[in-house]
């Protein structure tokens, strides 16, 4: 099932006077936060809130934005280091081929026709993203690069792994 809410930038530090924070994509790409309305934050202390934006610029490199309710520095504070999280209508198209990193949590890892694991989780890796594949109780690491792991299906909810040897 594709999630609701995707998470498409961090939240950085305060900037200037007015409660502005830096917002930094995760995907590079800025235009949609830039015409964002309202989004969830999810909080340092793992608690998601609505928040409503009021103003959204960008300076240099930077994006700067400013939350409803948080105009001075000393309020925008406590949500530095949160996630930004935005409905699946509000983020940027996909081209041909991409999908969004929420779309591969959960998804059946298969090999040769047979269920060999679950996609738990993904993390930064220092050539790709690496999917964290739980297999009998044990997790595994798996570089989604095309010579490890197939493009996943999201209809079926399964994605193939091409090297079985590397669950062990």
């Amino acid at each position: 099932m594709a999630a609701t809410l995707l998470t498409a930038a961090t939240i950085g530090r305060t900037h200037g006077l007015e409660g502005y924070l830096k917002v930094y994509s995760l995907s590079g790409e800025y235009d949609h936060l830039m015409r964002l309305k309202e989004c969830v934050i999810a909080g340092r202390d793992g608690k998601e809130r609505s928040a409503l934006v009021e103003s959204a610029r960008s300076q240099g490199n930077l994006l700067l934005m400013r939350f409803k309710g948080y105009d001075t520095p000393e309020k925008a504070r406590v949500l530095s280091g949160s996630d930004l999280l935005i409905r699946r209508s509000d983020a940027p198209e996909l081209e041909e081929g991409e999908v969004y990193v929420a779309d591969l949590y959960g998804l059946t890892v298969m090999h040769g026709g047979t269920a060999v694991g679950e996609v738990v989780d993904t993390s930064e890796g220092a050539q790709a993203l690496l999917l964290h594949i739980r297999r009998e109780g044990r997790i595994y690491l798996v570089p989604y690069l095309p010579v490890f792991i197939s493009h996943p299906d999201l209809e079926k909810g399964t994605i193939e792994l091409m090297m079985p040897e590397l669950l062990g």
